[in-house]
């Protein structure tokens, strides 16, 4: 993997992955329409772990009509302004047990989803619950 960063005094960052290049907010520029860092490692984290849900429920034989992740966090207030905590949330709506669910989203959080491991070892407090078919499900988590 290899990236790279240009500084646009319109746009704040661009960043070039060879593949398609992404537009980053800074503090410099912090155009609002662009994401933060902090909000991409969010987007990162819900996106690797419901790959991991989502293709172990699959593999389960659960029949998912539609899947949403909803992630919250909020940063402190002093320096350095890391996360004060993540929850993440898995929304499912189908024919799905929640005992799949449980198992699935906690071999992901513990064991496969690397950017959720990456956020929980630098300390940032991971929470998550997942609701189905309009019913929520607490899940034991950080």
């Amino acid at each position: 993997m290899k990236v790279s960063f240009k500084f646009d005094d319109k746009i704040g960052f661009i960043s070039d992955d060879g593949k398609n290049q992404i537009k980053i907010k800074n503090s410099i520029v912090n155009d609002e329409q662009y994401h933060s860092p902090t909000e991409m490692v969010l987007m990162a984290m819900g996106a690797c772990s419901s790959d991991d849900v989502l293709n172990i429920i699959m593999k389960m034989k659960n029949s998912i009509e539609s899947y949403r992740c909803e992630i919250e966090g909020e940063k402190r207030d002093e320096h350095p302004k890391i996360l004060k905590y993540a929850k993440i949330h898995y929304i499912f709506n189908g024919d799905v047990k929640p005992e799949d669910v449980n198992k699935a989203v906690s071999l992901s959080m513990t064991k496969y989803c690397s950017v959720s491991l990456m956020v929980k070892n630098a300390g940032v407090p991971v929470s998550y619950y997942y609701t189905i078919n309009g019913k929520d499900y607490e899940m034991n988590s950080d």
